[in-house]
């Protein structure tokens, strides 16, 4: 039995295991084994790990991303090239070069204000620029279990190492996306920052999202194998790159990996993806909190 590990994004947690489960199960004579899916739901819980748990890793995976390069030869499959993504991700560093975390969308992370009680020319133009003094204690994001404030505090830690305190003290972690999107609502915290979904969801409540002009942070969601599993489980890879996937990312505002997929929201804003690299984010991930 081969244990399937998601750990994705709380909008597309359940519909991407439900599409899984269809096709597991409608294609069983493609692969030469039996699957369990194993969901940690919104991104696990907090202090929770992982890297032991599964045999393919679908999703957001911290826990295996700060793993040493000792461990990932010794333990995780390189197929480099096996599952090509399209040119300008490939041009951005988003194919991991050992070919073991495979790319198959990528999540943006926007932030959001109320006009009602922000000003428009105070927000920030760049992400560093909420580690100004005048943010502190001004920021949401949802607990620190999530996706958004594991990759955004990680990210920001490591590229402003001379502001890390500022980090902690001007940002608050705390609840799920929509406690962020009430917040901001009611003026409580001047700025929220979830992914681009709830970004959408907020543009509902009188909240404007905006574009930092060095572009989205974001996070690549990846496939990665266990060494030692048969060859048919590379198919999973190509499921996860199907038009069934990737339309599933499509609707949420996420980014498709595959060349022929519609441009998807961020596109219509002419935002740009700011993406680190796999390395940096690997040390960046090493010396956050998981």
């Amino acid at each position: 039995m081969v244990k399937i590990q998601i750990q994705l994004p709380l909008n597309i947690s359940r519909g991407l295991e439900e599409i899984l489960r269809e096709h597991v199960a409608t294609a069983r004579d493609d692969y030469q084994t039996e699957f369990v899916i194993e969901n940690s739901h919104g991104c696990g819980t907090e202090g929770a790990t992982g890297q032991e748990q599964g045999d393919i890793f679908i999703g957001f995976m911290p826990e295996l991303a700060v793993q040493t390069d000792r461990y990932l030869l010794e333990h995780m499959l390189s197929v480099p090239g096996r599952f090509p993504i399209r040119k300008e991700l490939q041009a951005n560093g988003f194919v991991e070069h050992r070919g073991v975390f495979h790319t198959f969308g990528i999540v943006p992370f926007v932030m959001f204000y109320n006009p009602d009680y922000t000003d428009a020319a105070e927000i920030p133009r760049a992400w560093r620029g909420l580690l100004e003094p005048k943010w502190k204690g001004r920021v949401m994001m949802p607990g620190k279990e999530h996706m958004a404030p594991k990759v955004i505090r990680a990210v920001l830690k490591h590229q402003n190492p001379e502001q890390v305190q500022a980090v902690d003290e001007n940002i608050t972690c705390s609840g799920v996306p929509s406690n962020v999107i009430e917040a901001v609502k009611n003026g409580e915290f001047a700025l929220g920052i979830t992914n681009i979904t709830f970004g959408r969801i907020s543009e509902s409540q009188r909240i404007k999202m905006f574009w930092p002009e060095e572009g989205l942070l974001c996070m690549p969601q990846i496939i990665a194998w266990k060494k030692g599993l048969d060859a048919s489980t590379l198919k999973l890879g190509d499921f996860m790159l199907s038009p069934k996937v990737q339309n599933l990312l499509i609707q949420q505002g996420f980014i498709p990996a595959v060349p022929e997929a519609e441009p998807p929201l961020h596109r219509k804003n002419n935002a740009v993806l700011k993406w680190i690299g796999w390395e940096a984010f690997r040390k960046a991930m090493n010396n956050s909190e998981l």
